[in-house]
């Protein structure tokens, strides 16, 4: 286990983690409003009940790219956050727990989001993720499963009346709609961690487009 953290902590710069960046529209008691302009990521997929069981293995596909697994054995920064698109499965298609999709993707930064390497992994591709407003809820400490969901139920109940009728075409799909989680913090870090929750506005999340 020492070895992988050591793994993550050189993949850091040394003058701290590059954010990808976005812009605070409004600030809400427990929540804020922000935008995101056009940005590239690199992302992989999984289908599971549960975000924990997959996160493993998809952190470490996206950690090997990065890590020079792709067609240049290029080495890209570790930036933040490390995000989770969160696609419920259908309830009425499943006997039991329906099966979520989950897509995790890593931001990549300046220069090398202008023309990635691409990944030799072929369940890891290039995301060109458009500009995208999302409602963002911030918590500390370890994320899971079930944090996850109550986090989410947190944020849906803080927003005001016009801020929910801007996301209720997602609330109103099948299995309650899209989010994202967002962890911004290595595992070796243990305290004053940041956590986030984005419930995107007009089901943006989407449209990007990737090759």
């Amino acid at each position: 286990m020492s070895s992988l953290f050591e793994r993550i902590k050189s993949a850091i710069p040394k003058d701290g983690l590059q954010i990808a960046s976005y812009k605070v529209i409004r600030q809400i008691q427990d929540y804020e409003e922000r935008i995101y302009p056009p940005q590239t990521w690199v992302r992989t997929q999984m289908k599971s009940t549960s975000r924990e069981d997959c996160t493993y293995p998809m952190f470490w596909k996206l950690f090997n790219y990065i890590s020079g697994q792709n067609e240049r054995q290029e080495k890209i920064p570790m930036t933040a956050p490390v995000s989770v698109l969160v696609e419920p499965g259908d309830p009425s298609e499943a006997a039991d727990h329906p099966q979520n999709t989950f897509t995790m993707a890593f931001y990549i930064p300046a220069p090398f989001d202008e023309d990635p390497p691409q990944p030799s992994d072929p369940t890891v591709s290039i995301e060109h993720r458009p500009e995208i407003r999302v409602f963002v809820r911030t918590y500390g400490g370890f994320s899971n499963d079930r944090i996850d969901e109550e986090e989410r139920c947190h944020l849906l109940a803080s927003l005001t009346a016009e801020d929910r009728e801007m996301v209720q075409d997602q609330l109103n799909q099948p299995g309650g709609g899209v989010y994202y989680c967002a962890g911004y913090d290595p595992p070796l870090k243990l305290f004053f961690r940041r956590n986030e929750i984005w419930l995107p506005v007009h089901g943006q999340c989407d449209s990007s487009d990737v090759n």
